[in-house]
C-alpha cells in the first residue's frame, strides 16, 4: 500500500512524504526545491514529484493521498475555506476519491506519537492556527489517540509568540527562533502579561486583553538597536510559553500518570521550552518531531490514514531525518566541472581531511548523503566550525551567515560523549532540546554554547550517520573535543541548500573557507 502525505497549500510550511507498506521512504520540504523560504501558501508540487520518484512509483500507483488539514465533512461546512477552494489548491484535485483529510492538530500529534516508539504518551500540540483550533492536549495509548482539550484559535499560544516576534521587529512565522535566542539576554517579568488566566486546568489567553496589550507596545523599527526592554520582552514571552506548556503537560500527567511526552506543532521547535519540559518532574522521556511545524502534518496524515486502513499504526521509529535527495560523486564532479572550477580534489578520506581543516579554524560547508528534513541542519547540509575557538561564533555570524551577532550556534556531539558536557543528558538526535552545559566544560565548546550556558545538542550515532560520526571523531583525535559547531548550510533569508549547485553557489557567495561535498573538497 502506497500513501502520499502532503501539507495543504494554505499551510505556512509545505512539503510531502511517502509511505510504502508502512515504511517511510522519503520526506522533504518544498522550500528546498523552489528556494522560497518556508514556501507558505505554495503547493508542494516538487516535493510530491521527488517522493514519487524516490519510491519508484507514479501518482496513479498511490492508493491514498493523506492531507494534514481538517476533514472533508468539516471543511464543507466552513465559509473561510470553502471546499471547492481547498480542492483547487491541490495538484491532484482530479483524484478526489483518493484524498483523505486528517484534522490538522491530530496530524501534528500523530506525526510525533506514532513515530516516537512509545506505546503510551501524553501529547501536546501547539501552533499559531490550524483549522478550528490552535492546539490540542491528547493521550496516546497503543494505536489510539484521545483528545482531552482543544485550544481555540482565539487563545493561541503560537499567535502570542508570533505577535511578540513581530513587535520586536522580526518576521512572524519565520523569526521566532530569534526571540528564543534573544530571551537569554533579558529578564522575564511575571506581571507583564496580565491577560493570561493561570487559574485553569490549562492557562487561557484573553484575546481582548492581549489586543489591548499589543496596542500599548511600540513596534521596534527595522535597524533599531535592541535595548533592554526588547530583551526583557523576549525573555517574558519565552518564560510564559514554558510555564504554559509545563502546566499543560502536568495536567495530562495528573490524568494518566504517564511520564512520556510527545510534542509537536510549530511551538515545539522551541528548544528552550523542550529542555524545560524534559527537566520537569513529570517527564522522564520526551519525543519532539524534528519537523514539528506544518510540514510534519504530511507525515501525521500519512500515518493516520495507514492506521485507519490497516487497523494499526505503522512500525516506524523515527531515529533520523535523512529522507531527502542525495547525489553521487559523479553528479558532484559534473557540477564542479560545469562551473569550470579548478580548486577541487577528490579525497580518499574526506572526514579526516575536513577534521584537520576545522581544527585549524577553517570553516567548512558539509554536504553529505541524503538531505535532512526540518529546519535544523543535522550533518547532511551543515556549516561546521571549531567550537573551541571563542571567536568562531562571530566569524560565522558575520562573514558567512550574515545574521545578528548575538545569534547562537549549536554543537553536534558524538552520542557517547555528550554526557560529559551537559547536565541531565538525554538522547537528542534532532538538535531540538536545550541542555545546561557543565560549567567547567563550556570553554571547550565556547562558540557553540549560548550566553546562558545552554546548548542545543545534537547527539550523533555512528550507526545512523557514519560519515558525520567519523568526522567528529577525527576532530576529537586532533583536539580532544568530541563536538563541532554546527549550523545550517544557508545564508540569512535562504533555505538550506539541497543540490550540489545550491551548495556551490552558496559557498562562493559567502565567507566559507572550504566545501566538503561527498568525496570532493573545494576551496577558493
Amino acid at each position: 500500500m502506497i500513501i502520499l502525505g502532503v501539507t495543504h497549500p494554505i499551510s505556512w510550511n509545505n512539503g510531502a512524504c511517502i509511505l510504502v507498506d508502512g515504511k517511510l521512504i522519503a520526506m522533504v520540504e518544498e522550500e528546498r526545491f523552489n528556494r522560497f523560504k518556508h514556501s507558505p501558501r505554495v503547493s508542494a508540487d516538487m516535493s510530491i514529484e521527488f517522493c514519487l520518484k524516490r519510491a519508484g512509483v507514479t501518482l496513479d500507483d498511490v492508493d491514498h493521498i493523506a492531507i494534514g488539514w481538517e476533514s472533508a465533512e468539516r471543511q464543507k461546512k466552513k465559509k473561510r475555506y470553502p471546499w471547492d477552494f481547498l480542492l483547487r489548491q491541490l495538484p491532484f484535485r482530479h483524484m478526489e476519491e483518493k484524498m483523505k483529510f486528517v484534522n490538522h492538530h491530530v496530524a501534528h500529534a500523530l506525526s510525533s506519537y506514532y513515530v516516537s516508539g512509545y506505546d503510551h504518551s501524553n501529547i501536546v500540540s501547539l501552533d499559531g492556527y490550524g483549522g478550528s483550533e490552535s492546539g490540542i492536549l491528547a493521550i496516546g495509548e497503543g494505536d489510539e489517540l484521545r483528545v482531552v482539550k482543544s485550544v481555540p484559535n482565539r487563545n493561541s499560544w503560537g499567535h502570542l509568540y508570533s505577535e511578540i516576534t513581530r513587535m520586536l521587529g522580526f518576521k512572524s512565522h519565520s523569526d521566532e527562533g530569534k526571540v528564543m535566542g534573544l530571551a537569554a539576554y533579558g529578564q522575564h517579568d511575571e506581571k507583564e502579561f496580565t491577560f493570561i488566566d493561570w487559574d485553569r486546568d490549562i492557562p487561557l489567553i484573553d484575546k481582548k486583553g492581549f489586543k489591548k496589550y499589543l496596542s500599548g507596545l511600540t513596534q521596534r523599527k527595522k535597524g533599531e538597536e535592541l535595548n533592554q526592554r526588547h530583551k526583557n520582552l523576549a525573555a517574558t514571552v519565552q518564560h510564559t510559553l514554558e510555564r504554559a506548556t509545563l502546566q499543560m503537560s502536568s495536567y495530562l500527567h495528573n490524568i494518566t500518570g504517564y511520564k512520556n511526552l510527545c510534542v509537536s506543532g510549530g511551538c515545539a521547535l522551541n528548544c528552550s521550552m523542550n529542555g524545560v519540559l524534559l527537566r520537569s518532574d513529570h517527564v522522564d522521556n520526551i519525543f519532539v518531531q524534528p519537523a514539528a511545524h506544518d510540514i510534519g502534518t504530511a507525515l501525521g496524515a500519512a500515518v493516520s490514514v495507514y492506521k485507519d486502513v490497516v487497523g494499526h499504526r505503522p512500525d516506524i521509529v523515527l531515529e533520523h531525518p535523512y529522507y531527502g535527495p542525495d547525489y553521487t560523486n559523479e553528479e558532484v564532479e559534473f557540477e564542479l566541472k560545469k562551473y569550470k572550477l579548478n580548486n577541487f580534489k577528490r579525497c580518499n578520506d574526506i572526514a579526516k581531511e575536513t577534521a584537520t581543516l576545522i581544527a585549524d579554524n577553517k570553516t567548512v560547508g558539509w554536504f553529505q548523503g541524503r538531505m535532512e528534513f526540518g529546519p535544523r541542519a543535522l550533518g547532511g547540509r551543515s556549516i561546521l566550525g571549531n567550537p573551541k575557538n571563542k571567536d568562531m561564533k562571530d566569524i560565522v555570524n558575520k562573514s558567512i551567515k550574515g545574521r545578528e551577532p548575538w545569534r547562537p550556534f549549536a554543537p553536534s556531539f558524538l552520542a557517547e560523549d555528550a554526557a560529559d558536557y551537559v547536565k541531565q543528558p538525554y538522547k537528542s538526535p534532532f538538535m531540538i532540546i536545550a541542555f545546561q552545559a557543565i560549567e567547567e566544560k563550556v570553554s571547550e565548546i565556547a562558540s557553540a554554547a549560548h550566553v546562558d550556558n545552554t546548548v542545543r545538542v545534537q547527539t550523533v550515532r555512528k550507526k545512523i550517520f557514519p560519515r558525520y560520526w567519523e568526522l567528529i571523531n577525527e576532530f576529537k583525535k586532533i583536539t580532544g573535543v568530541p563536538a563541532l559547531l554546527n549550523t545550517s548550510f544557508n545564508v540569512a533569508g535562504q533555505p538550506i541548500v539541497c543540490t550540489p549547485r545550491d551548495a556551490i553557489m552558496t559557498f562562493f557567495g559567502c565567507g566559507l573557507d572550504y566545501l566538503a561535498i561527498e568525496d570532493y573538497l573545494v576551496w577558493k
